[in-house]
């Protein structure tokens, strides 16, 4: 066994570890689906963390130490966050956030059934006097890293600008194949750039109710059990009594989707899955997701997939 930290508090006792050697463990999360973390130790109190989770279950975040600073960007999926204050609010495909131990969500989900990204850690009082010199000569003040995002009010979210974008690309492009002395150099330049941020490119992050996202989450339930039908959003909303404009504000803020665009999507994508099954007939797939007649089906079949129902099952 290598001495590369597994600190079972940050996992939860479900979690159990996969691999580990002197500077990388690998970790199984323990939820529903998968869960696997891959966790690099970089410097002393310096970690980074790839996360590849394909699972609707809501997981608690675990204790943390109190000057943490965590730096999370999401390759694909959407990652939703729960604060101790009851609100809700998403890091979206494409996006990243910076986040101090006091604002580090309480529980974490993936409302897309998926999510895979990476987080850099920075346990500021793990750092050791070492890291903290070889910082100060680039320089990077680590001490001082996050103080102009407000990160002692808030969670900080942005769209990612193009030199962190590539950095990240280079990061995932790595995960596999690099050694432990690639993920330092480009950490340092993260770190970096990061340092140069200001206040001013954070985008204005919506939070939202929590019992707005638990009802806005049951309608969605509602819609795809109930495919076959034509079914009124106004009408559900109505019932769930929210209003109909908030309903889909915070749809779109859940799924990254209008709620329409997101059944489409999520019909076609069942469809596709049983064509290629090849179990039923076309036909009777199309009654299945509510269309009345299978060329309106093919239609919004082909907008979707870019060729028609019988074409893709045949490919398959």
């Amino acid at each position: 066994m290598g001495n590369a930290s597994f600190n079972q508090d940050w996992y939860g006792m479900q979690a159990k570890v996969l691999a580990q050697s002197d500077d990388r463990v690998v970790v199984d999360y323990g939820c529903k689906g998968r869960g696997i973390v891959k966790n690099y130790n970089l410097f002393e109190g310096i970690q980074l963390c790839f996360l590849d989770f394909e699972s609707d279950e809501s997981m608690e975040t675990q204790k943390f130490n109190p000057d943490i600073i965590q730096i999370t960007h999401c390759q694909t999926g959407r990652y939703e966050c729960e604060f101790a204050n009851h609100t809700v609010s998403y890091l979206p495909e494409g996006y990243f956030s910076v986040a101090a131990t006091e604002h580090l969500p309480v529980s974490f989900s993936f409302p897309l059934g998926k999510y895979y990204g990476v987080s850099l850690v920075i346990d500021r009082q793990a750092l050791s006097d070492g890291t903290r010199r070889m910082m100060q000569t680039i320089p990077i003040d680590l001490d001082k890293i996050g103080t102009t995002l407000g990160l002692e009010t808030r969670w900080y979210v942005s769209d990612t600008p193009a030199q962190l974008k590539h950095l990240f690309s280079e990061l995932y492009s790595a995960a596999e194949t690099e050694p432990i002395g690639y993920f330092k150099i480009k950490a340092i330049e993260l770190l970096y750039h990061m340092d140069q941020l200001t206040q001013i490119n954070g985008c204005d992050l919506k939070y939202f109710d929590k019992k707005q996202i638990q009802t806005t989450k049951a309608i969605r339930e509602y819609l795809i059990s109930h495919l076959d039908e034509k079914v009124s959003l106004e009408q559900l909303a109505k019932e769930a009594h929210l209003n109909l404009s908030v309903f889909h504000l915070v749809f779109s803020h859940i799924y990254g989707d209008t709620p329409y665009a997101y059944l489409k999507k999520y019909k076609m994508n069942l469809a596709a899955q049983w064509l290629s099954e090849d179990k039923m007939k076309i036909g009777d797939i199309a009654l299945e997701l509510g269309y009345s007649n299978a060329s309106k089906f093919a239609k919004a079949f082909q907008s979707v997939y870019g060729m028609l129902p019988k074409d893709y099952r045949k490919n398959k």
